[in-house]
């Protein structure tokens, strides 16, 4: 099995929704870190091995056959939110004019905007990439809303105190080796579930080996 301790950095602001804050502005906020279900496709695009079927929703078990796989990025050190801005939710926004929309929008009783607040650019993440054969990654990837943020991918040095963080819902449902990684946390006594979203239901304090051994079955040939 091959594994690579990537760096990834934004070359600009980065928008994916996953919690809406309370109050009056019910912003909707950026999670702290890099999806692994984003950042598999991002990666397999990049290679140049997009699928351009059209689908309703994804098949997140087809991720298994890509050949490889990218664990959720955590935040490093240089890390921050953006302001929070003002994005307008109408239909006659995107450079026409819609006489109906802007009738109809009058009656709504819903206000025609809302505050979002992404991740700054600049802003590093480290993850863990496994294959069973060595692959080349490419240096740059696209995420975000419309996929319009830039990620300069690099090779990390390694350090004993990395920390790297899973995905329950993908070890689950792409994988079938969440069983591998809960008895792992129950023995050495670190099981640390951090639900976001019915498809994020993050694990973390999870070192290399860690991660090396509730993957051995799927990349079992290195």
């Amino acid at each position: 099995m091959e594994a690579q301790v990537i760096r990834l950095s934004l070359m600009s602001h980065l928008f994916y929704f996953t919690e809406v804050s309370g109050g009056s502005t019910s912003a909707a906020v950026t999670g702290d870190f890099l999806g692994d279900l984003a950042l598999n496709y991002a990666i397999r695009n990049a290679l140049g091995q997009r699928d351009y079927t059209h689908r309703k929703k994804p098949e997140y078990a087809e991720i298994a056959d890509f050949g490889f796989y990218c664990t959720v990025a955590r935040p490093v050190s240089n890390h921050e939110k953006t302001e929070a801005y003002i994005q307008n939710t109408l239909f006659n926004v995107d450079g026409y004019i819609d006489v109906k929309a802007i009738e109809n929008s009058g009656k709504s009783p819903f206000k025609n905007f809302r505050q979002v607040q992404g991740i700054r650019l600049g802003s590093e993440f480290e993850a863990l990439v496994l294959s069973e054969k060595p692959i080349a990654l490419p240096p740059v990837i696209r995420m975000g809303r419309a996929l319009e943020t830039m990620v300069v991918i690099e090779k990390a040095e390694e350090s004993r105190a990395q920390d790297f963080w899973l995905n329950a819902f993908s070890l689950k449902t792409v994988f079938n080796n969440l069983n591998i990684a809960t008895a792992l946390m129950l023995e050495k006594d670190k099981v640390n579930f951090s639900f976001l979203l019915e498809n994020y239901n993050l694990i973390k304090q999870m070192n290399k080996e860690d991660v090396l051994e509730i993957f051995k079955p799927v990349f079992n040939h290195g």
